[in-house]
């Protein structure tokens, strides 16, 4: 974690900007070529993040700004039980919503997640009862604020709500994106319950949000399929402006993207989105971990010869992602 006010002191001491120290620091504490990929232009990914970190910084989020620059630049230490003593390393992520590091991170524990939602309800099939895909808009108006993604999120609550009066055991679970480089913020929503009409739908969405721009059709896929293809867009950050990526940020800072309602409230307890995941299991032997005190660049970690404690899961979540 950073010391704010430290930091804030060496860079008015050395006449640079809150920003430049935190690019000085990566410089100094290794780069992010540490899975050897020799393509990677180390100089262009600081100068991308930096721009991030800059508006992150002007909205004084200055400690997100410290995580994403330093995102995966260090490691946790693990040890496996087993009889070999496994040597392995975590990366120590920044866990930003849109950080294209931590994006397909992200989607991947979602999917663990809320993925029992689903086998839940496939225990139990109701009569009339179907997977419906809906997407609900709102007018793209160049800017995007917290508040107004607030009142979105209890709009698209709401709708739900007044379209399943009445109905037991329906529910819900959606995803609030934006088009990419832009504003545009929707919601996907996976609706489990009985039929609705558009044109319904249409007339409650425009008469809570004012919005009028709605889509349902039932799903045509079911079970994880379903949920991959409505979380797909947070594997991949909506933008490659870094200015914009850095407003999103802001936007959505103390924010969820995924909310459940009905029957799915609370399945799944009170996790948030991103929690930092604790690892259990060697992934060379089975064997439980322990986690060993203090941190260390993570380039040094792979030179002392440790191996990173989720090799097994990058290619599951890969095939996630595509």
């Amino acid at each position: 974690m950073i010391d704010l006010a430290k930091a804030e002191s060496q860079a008015v001491a050395w006449e640079i900007s809150l920003r430049d120290w935190m690019e000085l620091q990566v410089q100094v504490f290794g780069n992010v070529d540490v899975f050897g990929n020799p393509d990677l232009d180390d100089e262009s990914v600081e100068e991308w993040r930096g721009v991030v970190a800059q508006v992150l910084i002007d909205n004084r989020l200055c400690s997100k700004a410290n995580r994403f620059m330093e995102c995966s630049r260090y490691a946790y230490l693990y040890q496996c039980d087993g009889p070999e003593k496994h040597d392995l390393f975590s990366p120590i992520y920044c866990d930003l919503r849109f950080c294209p590091r931590c994006a397909p991170r992200q989607f991947a524990r979602l999917i663990e997640k809320y993925e029992p939602i689903l086998k839940a309800v496939a225990k139990e099939p109701k009569p009339g009862f179907r997977f419906r895909e809906l997407t609900l808009t709102t007018r793209n108006t160049g800017t995007l604020t917290a508040e107004q993604i607030k009142k979105f999120n209890g709009d698209v609550k709401k709708t739900l709500k007044i379209l399943m009066k009445g109905i037991n055991d329906w529910g819900a679970i959606w995803c609030d994106e934006v088009g990419f480089n832009n504003t545009n913020l929707h919601a996907h929503v996976l609706l489990h319950g009985p039929y609705i009409a558009q044109t319904k739908l249409a007339e409650v969405w425009e008469e809570v949000s004012g919005h009028e721009v709605v889509y349902i059709k039932e799903a045509t896929r079911s079970g994880a399929k379903a949920l991959i293809h409505l979380l797909k867009y947070v594997s991949k950050p909506p933008a490659n402006d870094p200015e914009k990526i850095g407003l999103l940020e802001v936007a959505f800072h103390k924010t969820r993207r995924v909310h459940t309602v009905g029957r799915f409230f609370n399945f799944v307890g009170q996790d948030t989105d991103n929690t930092h995941s604790e690892w259990e299991k060697c992934p060379h032997c089975g064997a439980g971990l322990n986690k060993l005190p203090g941190i260390t660049r993570i380039e040094k970690a792979i030179a002392d010869g440790r191996t990173f404690v989720g090799t097994k899961q990058t290619a599951r979540r890969k095939e996630w992602v595509n």
